[in-house]
């Protein structure tokens, strides 16, 4: 089984560290093991799950070519079954993927995930006023996740959604109020597989 990669990107400050934890919660299985690599240094910390049954590995790259040297090393290392890759909105997304896209790295590993995190209240200014960063992650995003809607303005919310939805029809849009209901809400909208399926795929792939 290919390790599986998902890949996080968005503007500092918009949760994608919160996000990472919460999709770790949420989906993370038993045996699951799991590496992070950080292109970006924000104030949020990735939180370690102190249970023997779930791994979890955590490292910080500062660039691209960075990370083209220490991942391969890693997986040799880690064996993990998956990587999430944090990545700075204002980097160029293609430098990633043309790096992934190397056959040392699609001999073991897929992208299965790209998930874009927005802060709602700029949102629709990002994307009007510096498009050029912003657009190429959203045309690329299986899920758009719009932060802190609590704090939107409604109208100016959904012209920022709306856009969105514009430049990415097939993008799952998950709207959360703040960083505190991201697990609920994660939990709730039911598309992430942490089921009995996954479980059985990991077990098989470790006891292999």
């Amino acid at each position: 089984m290919k390790i599986h990669i998902e890949v996080v990107t968005g503007f500092l400050g918009a949760g994608k560290t919160s996000f990472i934890n919460s999709l770790l919660s949420e989906t993370q299985v038993e045996g699951e093991r799991v590496l992070i690599f950080q292109l970006e240094g924000g104030v949020e910390k990735i939180s370690e799950i102190s249970t023997v049954n779930y791994f979890l590995r955590t490292k910080e790259i500062n660039e691209v070519s960075e990370l083209k040297e220490k991942m391969i090393s890693s997986i040799n290392d880690y064996n993990p079954n998956r990587i999430i890759i944090e990545y700075n909105g204002t980097s160029d997304l293609k430098q990633l993927f043309d790096m992934l896209s190397e056959k040392v790295y699609r001999e073991r590993c897929k992208i299965t995930t790209v998930f874009f995190v927005a802060d709602g209240k700029s949102l629709n200014e990002y994307i009007d006023n510096i498009g050029g960063f912003i657009v190429p992650f959203i045309q690329s995003a299986n899920m758009v996740i719009v932060n802190n809607v609590e704090c939107c303005n409604p109208k100016v919310l959904e012209e920022g959604v709306k856009k969105v939805k514009n430049i990415n029809s097939k993008a799952y849009v998950l709207r959360v109020n703040n960083k505190y209901n991201l697990n609920s809400t994660l939990r709730e909208s039911k598309v992430l597989d942490r089921g009995y399926f996954k479980k059985l795929k990991i077990k098989f792939a470790n006891y292999k």
